[in-house]
């Protein structure tokens, strides 16, 4: 991969469709859960924009900044909001981190650290994006299924498909 450019423009077209998503829900639909133990919607939102942070903690810690700052000191994995805003500044600043992380790391042909030796995405740092937007698609499905399960209207859910749009211009 010698160019990541197009890769950048997925993944800031993956914020835009989290942000789409999280536009759509109300209040109850942040606070659904599948009553079983698992997180509510509102948690997964959280998860999704922590884990930014996070992983930018153990990889490019200076990178890591804007988010730790929204934590208010807290751990970034423990951290969980249930409001919009804050939902949505995680998302943002977590996402314009990832970027910036990658980006230099990519322009300056240096690894990401890896403190653990966990090979943090040792092939290439733009695969962090790519890891990304895979695993933000899987807590948008998990959504997706909640809301459908918890009985959201057929013209709500409908309403969702939307998202297709953002991916195809």
């Amino acid at each position: 991969m010698t160019d990541p450019t197009l890769l950048y423009e997925a993944f800031r077209r993956n914020g835009h469709v989290n942000a789409f998503l999280l536009d759509e829900l109300t209040d109850a639909d942040l606070a659904r859960s599948d009553s079983h133990g698992g997180m509510t919607v509102a948690q997964m939102f959280s998860h999704m924009g922590a884990s930014r942070g996070g992983w930018l903690q153990e990889m490019s810690p200076t990178h890591a900044a804007s988010t730790l700052t929204l934590t208010g000191g807290e751990s970034i994995w423990g951290w969980h909001a249930t409001d919009r805003a804050t939902l949505r500044a995680m998302l943002t600043a977590g996402d314009e981190a990832a970027l910036q992380a990658v980006r230099a790391h990519v322009d300056s042909g240096e690894p990401f650290a890896d403190p653990r030796g966990v090979d943090t995405f040792a092939s290439h740092p733009a695969h962090f994006l790519l890891y990304m937007i895979v695993h933000d698609a899987n807590h948008r499905g998990q959504i997706v299924a909640l809301l459908r399960q918890s009985g959201r209207s057929p013209e709500r859910l409908d309403r969702l498909e939307q998202q297709w749009d953002i991916w195809r211009k």
